[in-house]
C-alpha cells in the first residue's frame, strides 16, 4: 500500500486500522439496534399492545438522534480526536442498548431511549470509524472503506438471527441486556486497536492529495459541493432505505409468502455486501462521482422492477441492485468529502454529509407508511424511488472533478499578477 506520507508505518497498522473499524462497525449502531428492531417489535408490542405504527417510532427516532447529532460528532471528533469520542460513544450506546429493557409500555419512553440510542451510538457507526481511515489511506482509501464497511454488513445479517434466539431463549428483557453488553464487549477490543495519525500531507505540491488541498471549515460551508452532497445522500437513503421496514409487506402484497418475502430482505443483504466491495475498488480507479451515479442508476431500476414486476426471480434481482445502491452509499461518503476536502474539517464535513444520509433515512419510510396507511398502496412511494436516485445521480455528476486548494490559489495568484503588471 502505497500512501502519500512522509514516513511509513508497518503494513500491520494498516490492517489493524481496517479490520477494528469493521468489528467495531458490527458492534455498533446499526447492526445492534436498527436491524433488530423488528425482532424486538413482537414481544415487546404482545406485552404492551403497540400498533405498526407505534413500532415504526423506534426506528425512527433513532435516526433523527443520529442524524441530529451527527455534525456535532463530527467536530468533536476533529477538537479532540477520533479515538476519544469513540470510545464514549461505546460505553453510552451499550447503556442505552441495555436501557431498552426498562420498556414500560409508554410510548414516550419507547421513542425516548430509541433516540438516545442513536444519539450516543452515532460515533459507533461509519461517522466514527471510518473517519480514522483517510488518515492512514489515500490511493486505496476505497478499497479500505470498502472491506471495513463489509464488518457492518455482516453484522446486518447476524444480529437479527441471533437475537431471535436470545428472545425466544431468554425473553426480550434479557436479550436487551444481552446485546448492550456484546456490544461493549466487542467494541472496545475494536477501540483499542484504533490508531490516530494525526499528521499533515506530504509537503509534495505535485500529489493530487496533498496538504495543498485541504479546505477550512469555513469555506466549505460556503461551497456549493458539500451541501450537493448533502443532498444526494438525503434523497439516495430516502429512497432506498425506505425499503427496511416495508419490503417484505410489498412481497406480500403481490402474493408471496412469508419465507419468499424473508428471502428478499436477505438478497438486499447480499447486494449491500457485494456494493461495499465493489464501490471500494472501483472509486479507486474511476472517478467517484461517476462510480456514485451507475450505482443509483442500478437502483433506479431495481426500485423500477420491484414497482412493475410479479415474477419472483425479477424481484430477487431488483433486491440485490437495491442493496448494491445502500452498499454504495456508506462507502461514497467518506470518499467525497475527503477528495472535494481533505482532512483539515474532515469530521466536520462527513458530520454533515452523514447527517443528510440520516435525514433521509428518517424522512423516507415515515412518508412511505404514511401513504400506505392512508392508502392502502406502495404504488406513488414506488413511482417515485426511481426519481430520486435519478436526482442524486445527476447531483453526483454536477461535482465536477477532485480540484485541489492549491490550485485555487494558483488562480488567485495568477489574478492577482495580471492585475499588478497592468
Amino acid at each position: 500500500m502505497e500512501e502519500a506520507r512522509s514516513d511509513t508505518p508497518s503494513r500491520w497498522i494498516y490492517l489493524a486500522v481496517v479490520f477494528a473499524a469493521s468489528i467495531g462497525m458490527f458492534a455498533g449502531f446499526a447492526p445492534v439496534f436498527n436491524s433488530t428492531a423488528g425482532i424486538f417489535f413482537g414481544p415487546v408490542s404482545s406485552e404492551f399492545g403497540l400498533s405498526r405504527a407505534d413500532a415504526s417510532l423506534s426506528y425512527a427516532a433513532s435516526m433523527l438522534g443520529l442524524a441530529f447529532v451527527s455534525p456535532l460528532v463530527g467536530r468533536l471528533m476533529d477538537r479532540y480526536g477520533v479515538k476519544r469520542v469513540i470510545g464514549i460513544s461505546i460505553m453510552l450506546f451499550a447503556v442505552s442498548v441495555a436501557s431498552m429493557s426498562l420498556q414500560n409500555g409508554n410510548k414516550l419512553m419507547w421513542a425516548g431511549i430509541s433516540l438516545i440510542a442513536g444519539i450516543t451510538g452515532a460515533a459507533t457507526s461509519v461517522l466514527g470509524y471510518l473517519a480514522v481511515l483517510p488518515q492512514w489511506f489515500d490511493r486505496r482509501l476505497g478499497l479500505a472503506v470498502g472491506i471495513a464497511m463489509c464488518g457492518l454488513g455482516a453484522g446486518a445479517i447476524v444480529m437479527p438471527s441471533l437475537t431471535q434466539a436470545l428472545v425466544s431463549s431468554l425473553g426480550w428483557r434479557t436479550a436487551y441486556v444481552v446485546l448492550g453488553g456484546g456490544s461493549l464487549l466487542l467494541s472496545v477490543p475494536a477501540w483499542l486497536l484504533i490508531k490516530e495519525r494525526r499528521v499533515q500531507f506530504d509537503k509534495n505540491p505535485q500529489h493530487p492529495r496533498s496538504c495543498g488541498s485541504c479546505t477550512s471549515f469555513a469555506n466549505a460551508l460556503h461551497s456549493y459541493r458539500l451541501w450537493a452532497i448533502f443532498s444526494i445522500f438525503v434523497l439516495a437513503s430516502a429512497a432506498t432505505l425506505s425499503f427496511g421496514p416495508h419490503l417484505p409487506s410489498m412481497f406480500v402484497g403481490k402474493g408471496f409468502g412469508a419465507m419468499d418475502a424473508a428471502r428478499s430482505a436477505s438478497m438486499v443483504g447480499v447486494g449491500l455486501l457485494v456494493g461495499r466491495i465493489l464501490t471500494g475498488i472501483l472509486i479507486d480507479r474511476i472517478h467517484a462521482p461517476f462510480v456514485a451515479c451507475g450505482f443509483f442508476l442500478a437502483g433506479a431500476i431495481g426500485t423500477y422492477l420491484i414497482r412493475v414486476s410479479e415474477a419472483y426471480p425479477l424481484l430477487l434481482a431488483a433486491c440485490f441492485l437495491v442493496g448494491l445502491t445502500i452498499g454504495a452509499e456508506g462507502d461514497m461518503i467518506t470518499y467525497l468529502i475527503r477528495s472535494y476536502f481533505g482532512l483539515d474539517a474532515f469530521g466536520s464535513l462527513f458530520g454533515i454529509a452523514f447527517a443528510g444520509y440520516g435525514l433521509g433515512a428518517v424522512v423516507g419510510p415515515i412518508v412511505v407508511g404514511i401513504y400506505f396507511d392512508r392508502t392502502g398502496s406502495y404504488a406513488l412511494p414506488l413511482e417515485l424511488m426511481p426519481v430520486l436516485l435519478a436526482l442524486a445521480a445527476a447531483l453526483a455528476l454536477s461535482l465536477g472533478r477532485y480540484r485541489p486548494l492549491r490550485e485555487e490559489i494558483n488562480d488567485r495568484d495568477s489574478s492577482l499578477t495580471s492585475t499588478v503588471t497592468t
